[in-house]
């Protein structure tokens, strides 16, 4: 279940986000259909995609982490008023060691390795990943995965 994994990521990352005074709200339903997938991979992704926007995130924003789904695939996304992204860093969002010119809002490290990680276990798993950003204006990360299993 997404809407577990989501609020175990949450519980893993109020204290990061309570010290930089983020809120995250999480907009995942119940009802949002169970997947079949490696779920320790679809956490670290989840992990991941919370844990940054909250690293590119200044004081007093929220977070949101919300899903939804077809018949046939259920999608997450997360929303942050962060920083964003530079139209010409989106192209290596994703891409190995892809170290983008966004800068942390805490003085924390990147390491360019994450989201590239992302990329793979999703696409692993027979799903999408995709970014929309706009610059000094916030940043949205999802994911998209198939209901039925992917060969994993």
């Amino acid at each position: 279940s997404l809407y577990k994994i989501v609020k175990s990521i949450i519980s893993q990352n109020i204290g990061y986000a309570n010290k930089k005074k983020v809120e995250l709200i999480n907009k995942t339903t119940h009802d949002t259909p169970a997947i079949d997938a490696r779920k320790s991979k679809i956490e670290e992704v989840i992990f991941n995609l919370i844990n940054n926007a909250i690293k590119f995130s200044p004081p007093e924003t929220k977070v949101f982490i919300k899903s939804y789904f077809t018949e046939s695939n259920v999608s997450l996304e997360i929303t942050d008023n962060g920083v964003g992204i530079a139209a010409e860093d989106l192209n290596k969002a994703f891409t190995k060691g892809g170290i983008l010119t966004a800068k942390p809002t805490g003085d924390e490290e990147s390491t360019g390795l994450g989201l590239w990680i992302v990329k793979r276990i999703i696409e692993e798993h027979g799903g999408k990943v995709w970014v929309d950003s706009k610059l000094n204006v916030g940043t949205t990360f999802g994911f998209r995965l198939p209901i039925k299993a992917a060969n994993i």
